[in-house]
């Protein structure tokens, strides 16, 4: 079953026209106030059109649409963007709608967006429905967040619309939100599903394709605004706007750090999932793990750990999680692996361009080595410019008397 809710007198062609008045192409007359006359896991997509706005309790409403949709069912919501001034003077929006809304709809800390879109200092991963200590009884989780802008605006470099849409009113008028509802605890399949989102089917309407062809034939015109965006960011204020910018960085890399020291490490499910794994495979865990940081890597030293695990076995990856004091150019970390004999039996290097203050590094080994063969793994650096540091988790030995010890965040895997 399709849903076309709030669809007026045009309802998607092969969808069920929902509305609260009796108009041409309504097949169902309810009000999204109320509970929805259908069956719980019913739909398998869902069309909401500038519709939502209206609802008087919108977490009802979301959590009525999480009820009647199966699991992976697809919602596509479009709504007026918050900061514009006709959706501020209309008395019949009751709703507010911007890049932080469908964060209250998820508890998972991920989205497969731009950090960026939605970066604030007092939040900053993705979900937050479990904000207030309560059970929000719905999950639905974002795939795709589009803007539709102004027309003077739709020309202008993505970076600086967001800058511009972030700061100044009329300059987005509308968002799309491409969400998947999901009922089990399997973050594989969420993982697979966002891995593969060029290949996933997405509702695209007739009005959002009207939406994005009026955007692309506009013809760009002189506008003040855009004359002082452009002073801003290459005039007399980019340096004022450096300033910010890096202060912005420094809090978010603060704020990564307390919800690392404080919870647990800011880092992509599969990540997390990954590593977590391994250590339950292999120690008694405490709950909740106790994170640390090893002391600084030495540019001509190393970091050393003793390799420890349930038993024999083999392994053909490693993967670490380290923590970054700064931003990284050039950077480089290595691993080296040590038998019992004291000999290096492998190393490999990798670049660390892609952490962003915490993050995984994954090595290769392209050959399987016995885990009982192998005594320590030493972690050194190259070209460090900044502080790189290996986080540590407090973890209880599976071998009962023995006390808690610390160890890297890392796994040993068998990858084939």
């Amino acid at each position: 079953m399709k849903l076309d809710l709030g669809c007026g007198p045009k309802c998607l062609p092969g969808f069920i026209g929902v509305d609260r008045f009796p108009l041409p192409g309504v097949q169902v007359i309810a009000d999204l106030d109320k509970p929805l006359p259908f069956e719980d896991d019913s739909v398998e997509l869902v069309h909401a059109a500038h519709s939502l706005e209206h609802v008087s309790d919108l977490m009802f409403t979301m959590r009525e649409l999480y009820r009647v949709c199966k699991h992976k069912a697809q919602v596509c919501i479009v709504v007026p963007y918050y900061e514009q001034k006709l959706n501020l003077a209309n008395p019949y929006h009751l709703q507010v709608f911007n890049e932080h809304t469908p964060r209250f709809w998820t508890r998972c800390s991920w989205a497969p967006i731009d950090p960026k879109e939605y970066y604030h200092p007092h939040a900053v991963t993705w979900g937050l429905s479990e904000s207030d200590n309560s059970n929000p009884g719905l999950e639905i989780r974002l795939l795709r967040m589009e803007f539709f802008y102004f027309p003077r605006f739709n020309k202008v470099d993505p970076s600086r619309q967001r800058e511009l849409r972030q700061n100044l009113t009329d300059v987005c008028h509308q968002i799309a939100y491409h969400l998947v509802v999901w009922k089990d605890d399997n973050d594989d399949d969420y993982i697979e599903l966002t891995n593969n989102l060029d290949a996933y089917p997405f509702l695209d309407t007739p009005a959002l394709q009207k939406s994005r062809a009026d955007a692309d034939a506009y013809q760009a015109e002189d506008s003040f605004t855009l004359a002082y965006a452009e002073d801003r960011f290459s005039g007399k204020l980019q340096a004022q706007h450096d300033h910010i910018v890096e202060c912005e960085r420094k809090l978010l890399r603060n704020d990564k750090l307390i919800k690392l020291l404080t919870g647990s490490p800011d880092l992509p499910a599969v990540h997390l999932k990954r590593l977590d794994d391994y250590l339950e495979a292999n120690y008694r865990s405490r709950k909740p793990r106790q994170f640390r940081l090893s002391k600084e890597i030495p540019t001509d030293g190393y970091v050393e750990y003793q390799v420890a695990g349930a038993g024999a076995g083999a392994y053909n990856s490693i993967s670490l999680c380290v923590y970054l004091s700064a931003e990284s150019e050039g950077a480089q970390l290595g691993v080296e692996v040590v038998d019992k004999s004291n000999s290096i039996v492998w190393n490999s290097i990798e670049e660390l361009s892609d952490v962003n203050t915490v993050g995984v590094v994954n090595f290769s080994l392209g050959k399987s080595l016995r885990r009982e063969d192998v005594s320590f793994i030493r972690v050194f650096g190259r070209k460090l410019d900044v502080g790189v540091q290996v986080v540590e988790c407090s973890i209880t030995s599976r071998w009962p008397f023995r006390p808690s010890r610390l160890i890297p965040y890392a796994c040993f895997k068998n990858d084939e």
